[in-house]
């Protein structure tokens, strides 16, 4: 969790050009800006899928063979992260080459994290999303300046309001995810709350890190049930008693009840992220066979 914090207030996250990457051919380059994006598969009807921050060292030294070894697990669904406002993903990979990778070994790239930006910085991301083929263009965080009172919580949903306007322009849904910091009360507020009112259904949607909506103190059922039909995604992943991580369904949090008002008020995709960073696939296929056991009929 830490690290992951660190990683992305050091803007490594959200700034792709930023990442310490190895050295790509010419070929390579040449491959993943001509070879076009293959007609995806269909969608699976649970709805689950993997987003690949859980296997990020591995893509980083593999990308191609990691993605296969998430397909051989039986992931159909996949979420990206690091789409930068230079329009590449990962600051290396086109976004039809990345979701030819995706597409090629069976799964579909329904979505992806990008960087918090400017609705006036947001042509390259929304154009690359557009390439890529994904359905939701998703910003997981809110740099540190932008939210140190109510008013710039407002500022925040009212660029997220115009980003999402820019990407309804061209079919795709925008959306935002939580950490734990949104659910701290700022001025008799619940920012999180704050987001979602001051957001306009139609333009921004919500991705709810069950982890961390947990960690923040507030309860995933009431948010979902509180706020029906804005919550169209979930981060699947489980806490242990001492609120680090767990292996999905072997820790704290009540997935049954959070799953059954999914359900009731419209989720359409569960994306498991395990952020450990031992036993990799092992950890992320223990979530995925706890989740295909749960009944999202």
């Amino acid at each position: 969790m830490a690290n992951r914090r660190n990683f992305i207030k050091t803007g490594t996250y959200i700034a792709a050009g930023s990442l310490i990457l190895p050295v790509i051919s010419c070929e390579q380059k040449k491959k993943e800006s001509t070879e076009a994006v293959p007609p995806p598969p269909p969608v699976n009807k649970m709805g689950v899928g993997l987003q690949v921050y859980s296997v990020r060292n591995q893509l980083t030294e593999d990308f191609e063979g990691t993605m296969k070894k998430v397909a051989d697990i039986g992931f159909e669904l996949i979420e990206g992260y690091g789409l930068g406002t230079d329009g590449k993903f990962l600051g290396q990979h086109d976004a039809t080459y990345y979701a030819k990778v995706v597409n090629d070994l069976g799964m579909k790239l329904v979505a992806t994290h990008c960087g918090y930006f400017s609705h006036d910085q947001a042509t390259a991301t929304i154009d690359a999303a557009k390439a890529a083929g994904v359905e939701y263009l998703v910003t997981p965080y809110i740099p540190d300046q932008l939210r140190t009172n109510i008013d710039g919580y407002k500022a925040v949903a009212e660029n997220l309001n115009k980003i999402g306007e820019l990407c309804n322009a061209v079919g795709i849904k925008y959306g935002y995810h939580n950490h734990a910091f949104e659910f701290e009360k700022m001025e008799d507020q619940i920012p999180m709350e704050v987001l979602i009112q001051e957001t306009q259904a139609g333009l921004v949607t919500f991705e709810a890190d069950l982890f961390w909506t947990t960690m923040g103190g507030y309860d995933p059922v009431q948010l979902v049930k509180k706020y029906p039909g804005r919550i169209s995604l979930f981060h699947v992943k489980d806490a242990n008693a001492e609120k680090g991580e767990a292996t999905v369904g072997q820790g704290t949090i009540d997935f049954k009840s959070i799953f059954e008002a999914g359900k009731e008020h419209g989720l359409k995709y569960y994306f498991i992220e395990d952020e450990r960073e031992e036993n990799v696939f092992e950890n992320v296929k223990a979530d995925f066979e706890y989740m295909k056991a749960q009944d999202f009929a």
